[in-house]
């Protein structure tokens, strides 16, 4: 559909790799189409097929060790924090600066104190 294919170009176009380096950029680029990987394949074949290669063959499937639970049981309120320091744990872990539990969630609560 005419949908799907704007959704490709667009994401084409965010995620060239002049613009996306780094393994969390291509998954921020991916963004929305996460829940489509076709979409994701369609937009590799209009332009940034090795970025959709890598976040098809591996980075769709990296996940936290940590969730929201553990966010609140270390004191941070719920709201948007949580997910802010998620996403900033992901971005850690896509990117190789943490690989274990802790690190995740250190980042994550790291993310938090400085947005707050």
């Amino acid at each position: 559909s005419d949908g799907r294919r704007a959704s490709s170009r667009a994401w084409a176009a965010a995620c060239a790799p002049e613009e996306a380096r780094r393994p969390s950029e291509i998954a921020a680029a991916v963004g929305e189409s996460a829940a489509r990987p076709e979409l994701v394949a369609l937009a590799g074949a209009l332009g940034p097929g090795q970025a959709a290669r890598q976040w098809l063959d591996c980075l769709r499937h990296v996940t936290l060790e940590i969730d929201g639970h553990d966010l609140l049981d270390a004191g941070v309120t719920a709201g948007p924090e949580i997910g802010r320091g998620l996403r900033a744990a992901l971005a850690a872990k896509l990117d190789g600066s943490t690989s274990d539990r802790d690190g995740e969630l250190a980042t994550a609560l790291g993310a938090v104190r400085d947005s707050g």
